[in-house]
């Protein structure tokens, strides 16, 4: 929890970003700091005081609108919570645990069918791992490689002399393992560079399709809510997590 929060300001920090920021305490017109310059010259030289730092934010739900904002449009999915939280506390007019049990239900719901969704991802995985596990047997190791000649190659067997250390073999199972290997790679070489040219032409791979697919699913379940700020909070869950809101303060 904490950890995002510290990243995306070390971020802001080091981007040197003159852009203006006004940042606002909580009800009050205040500004603290009137740019990301001071901001970073203050953090620098070190004179920020002992008071000031007691009234530092330690949690998303302690920080003002503007800046979650700015961090919710910058991609940050815990400042994307709170914002969903505070629009569903405006339009229900609750206070911020139970719109928090409301953000609990939407994200149980955006995160339906994942098992379905992350399959291909899944498969992929094992696939990659398995085939990458078995390359070595079935190059170096002798008895893999006489059995594999045997029932699907049958070239000739070198002489014994020729195949005592496992590189030997590998120069002889190289023989037929080149070829696939080789096409295999080359097959998934244009698939990136077709993946590449797909996202120069604005078209969305198979991730951003089915992300953008579960936003506007959650958009009409929940209606009353803003769509952009649904949209950017259901975009933005990964589709991994099984946890409960990062901001949760219980």
């Amino acid at each position: 929890m904490f950890s995002r929060f510290n990243q995306s300001i070390q971020n802001v920090l080091r981007s040197g970003s003159r852009t203006a920021v006004t940042l606002t305490l909580m009800n009050s017109k205040a500004p603290i700091i009137s740019s990301i310059g001071q901001l970073k010259s203050q953090y620098t030289r070190g004179i920020v005081t002992l008071e000031e730092t007691k009234k530092m934010p330690k949690l998303y739900n302690e920080l003002p609108n503007d800046v979650i904002i700015t961090m919710s449009v910058l991609g940050d999915q815990e400042a994307r919570e709170e914002r969903l939280i505070r629009e569903i506390m405006s339009v229900e007019n609750l206070s911020w645990k139970e719109a928090q049990n409301i953000l609990f239900k939407m994200m149980k719901s955006n995160r339906n069918g994942l098992f379905i969704a992350t399959l291909p991802y899944k498969v992929g995985i094992v696939t990659a791992v398995t085939a990458g596990l078995v390359s070595f047997p079935m190059i170096f190791h002798l008895d893999t490689v006489m059995s594999f000649n045997e029932l699907y190659v049958t070239t000739d067997v070198p002489e014994a002399k020729d195949l005592e250390t496992p590189l030997e073999v590998g120069g002889w199972a190289w023989n037929w393992m080149e070829p696939p290997l080789g096409q295999i790679s080359f097959f998934l070489l244009c698939m990136q560079y077709a993946r590449s040219q797909l996202e120069n032409l604005g078209a969305k791979p198979y991730t951003a399709w089915y992300k953008a697919k579960r936003a506007e699913r959650l958009c009409r379940e929940y209606p009353k809510y803003n769509p952009l700020i649904v949209s950017l909070f259901s975009e933005g869950d990964p589709l991994n997590s099984t946890s409960a809101p990062s901001n949760d303060t219980k």
